[in-house]
Order: C-alpha cells, then structure tokens, then sequence
C-alpha cells in the first residue's frame, strides 16, 4: 500500500537523521499526544491517585496511606521535584518511555519500522496507555515497563531480579506474571534443573528483600492495602470481592485492547494449526492467572490490563509469519478500533472515556453560534 510504504521511508528518513533511539523517542511522543485527544488528559489527580500523590510530596511521611508499599513512583515523583499532584507528569512519562521502549524493542525484531510503529500504536492506544492519560495519578505504567524490560532481559538474571524487586516496590500485582515469567525460564533453558534452582535462589532473595521493606515500612506508617485487606475477607466467602465484578470481567477484558484483541485471536489460531504448543501455554497462563486477581479485586479493566504482553506474543508472531494475510487488515482493525468507545469498568460500573474532541464540542457550537 502507498500510504504504509510511505510512513516507512518517512520513518528510515528519520532514523538516517536523528538514530534509531532518536526517532522512537519522537514516534512515543506524537503517539501519546494523539491518545491524549482520543481520551482527555487528567488535570487532577482522582480517587487512589490522591494517595500516589500524597506519597509524592513525601514519601516516608507517618501519615496512613492505602498505597504506602507502592513506593517507587512516587519516590521517583519526589526526586525529579514533580510533587503531589504533579505525580501526573511523572506517570506520563513513563506511559511515555513504556512506548519508545515498545518501538525500539519491535523495531529490532521486525522487518521494517512500519511494523514498529503500527505495533506501538496497538499499545497507545489501548488501557495499557490511555488509563494512565485519563486517570491522574495511577502509576501502573512504571509497572508495564518495568514487566516489558522483564520480558527482554529475562536471559539476564541480574537485571531480570533487580526489575522484579522494583516492579513489587510499584505494585505488588506483578506477581500473577510470575507463573508466565516462570514457565518461560524453565521452557527455554538448556538446564533445566540448574535452572530451577537459581530461581528459587533469585525469588527467593526477592521475596526477602520485599518482606523486609514491607516490615520497614509498617514500622512507621499504617498502610491500608496489606495482607489483611486482599485476603481477609476470603475467609469468610471466598467470592467476596469476585461477586463485586462478576459479570463485568468479560468486558473488562474487552476494554483492554477492544477490536484489536483480533489480533490475539489469530495468532492462537496460527499456533494451533502449526502445533506452536509454547507460546499457546504462555498466552494461557498470563489470562488466567491476571484473571486471577479478580478473587482479591474488583476493578476490572485495571486489573486486567496487566495481561498486555499476549500481545506483544501474538503481533511479533503476526508480522514475522503473517498468517492469514495479517498484513492486508491489520492496519484496517487499528483504525476500526479507533472508532469504538473507550470503556473501562470496576465493580458493576461502566465508564465511557470521553474525548478531547467530544469535552470541545460545546465550545465549537457556542464559537459558531456567535458568528
């Protein structure tokens, strides 16, 4: 097609001037200002993002928090002089640095940078990013790059742990990855058994640390969200909190990536046929242990926003093999998708995610009426 062919030279024309790193620096900015229109920005940070916010004026404040584990946005928030509500600016930036790190990352895989952009674009503009945008205050995009950077140092033990113990310290929800980030180490080592046992060496020096931090952190500040509150009421009734989304997980699943969950879709179908049984069993695993979550949460959309990387699976295995001529609609599901309302849902609640265009519309009309 002339238009793709097009956006590919003008891309390897950027690249030939500014770098590779250069050009996905400007590619994640122009997206995340394009899915700043698709759904108005936060201005104000709102509901648990108050208390990110709170933690960003001081994060080793006495004061209770709900949030006070999930320190390291916020700390990050607090040294780079981006305080209280200014935590939004330091969310966008990882939403920012999560999309140059997609295309860099597709860009070293696939053929050409058109297939880059078009693989970031899914993630700009799906809750992976767009949650960020309209919510101010949630810090689960450090949480997204700090899982992507998992993914592609995972042969790197060092770096691989440390990124763990930094994603536990930003939201303690990373660890219904783990069984995925598991099956992958075993799947692909030559050794199994020495592999094993590293693992339970580098978990466990994890999980240590973070019950240490924890601790510390109990020690001086009362912190709503613990043990106690997930778990507790699972005593008692098991479905407690799975009650509260039941019958709205289904679309808070679809909200994620709505039309473009297609795209997943051909890919298991493509593994199926070609008996590719692995990533079939990653895909499986990261779907139900993030639906997992919903025994001990009931926001839906948010929560299971976490299961992005079948994505990430699926669009590398859709390009490098296009099966069913995914290439010929890929780029007409994206922009089909475009024009679907963003939803998100938590509990029974369904919310439309307005637009700059949509919140402007009475301007216009008044502007025009004057005239």
């Amino acid at each position: 097609m002339y238009f793709v062919t097009k956006i590919n030279n003008t891309l390897l024309s950027c690249e030939r001037r500014i770098g590779r790193y250069g050009t996905a620096l400007l590619v994640a900015f122009l997206l995340l200002i394009l899915a700043a229109i698709y759904v108005r920005p936060a201005l104000e940070t709102v509901v648990l993002g108050n208390a990110y916010a709170e933690l960003a004026s001081d994060p080793f404040s006495e004061n209770p928090n709900v949030v006070g584990f999930r320190i390291l946005t916020p700390l990050i928030s607090y040294v780079l002089g981006l305080r209280g509500q200014l935590i939004i600016v330091t969310n966008l930036l990882f939403a920012f640095a999560f999309l140059a790190a997609v295309y860099l990352y597709f860009r070293k895989e696939l053929s050409n940078p058109t297939k880059a952009l078009f693989g970031t674009s899914v993630f700009a503009f799906s809750l992976v990013t767009l949650t960020t945008i309209y919510y101010g205050g949630y810090c689960d995009s450090a949480t997204y790059l700090i899982i992507l950077g998992m993914w592609i140092l995972r042969s790197n033990s060092m770096a691989f742990y440390v990124l763990l113990f930094l994603g536990l310290l930003n939201r303690e929800s990373i660890l219904f990855l783990l069984p995925w980030f598991i099956f992958l180490g075993v799947s692909e080592a030559d050794s199994k058994v020495r592999t094993v046992a590293k693992m339970l060496l580098g978990y466990g020096l994890v999980f240590v640390l973070y019950y240490l931090f924890r601790t510390w952190v109990s020690s001086f500040r009362p912190v709503f969200f613990d043990f106690e509150y997930y778990f507790g009421p699972l005593l008692e009734n098991p479905l407690a909190y799975f009650n509260k989304s039941y019958g709205h997980q289904g679309l808070g699943y679809f909200t994620v990536f709505k039309a473009m969950w297609i795209f997943v879709f051909a890919a298991v179908f493509s593994f199926w046929n070609k008996r590719m049984i692995r990533p079939m069993i990653e895909i499986c695993l990261i779907l139900f242990f993030v639906w997992t979550q919903m025994f001990i949460a009931w926001d839906s959309s948010r929560m299971l926003t976490l299961a992005f990387p079948v994505m990430l699976i699926s669009l590398l295995h859709l390009f490098k093999n296009n099966p069913y001529n995914f290439r010929n609609w890929g780029y007409l599901v994206l922009f089909f998708n475009l024009i679907i309302p963003q939803m998100y849902t938590a509990a029974h609640v369904i919310e439309f995610m307005r637009s700059i265009a949509y919140i402007s519309m009475p301007l216009f009309l008044t502007v025009g009426n004057m005239w």
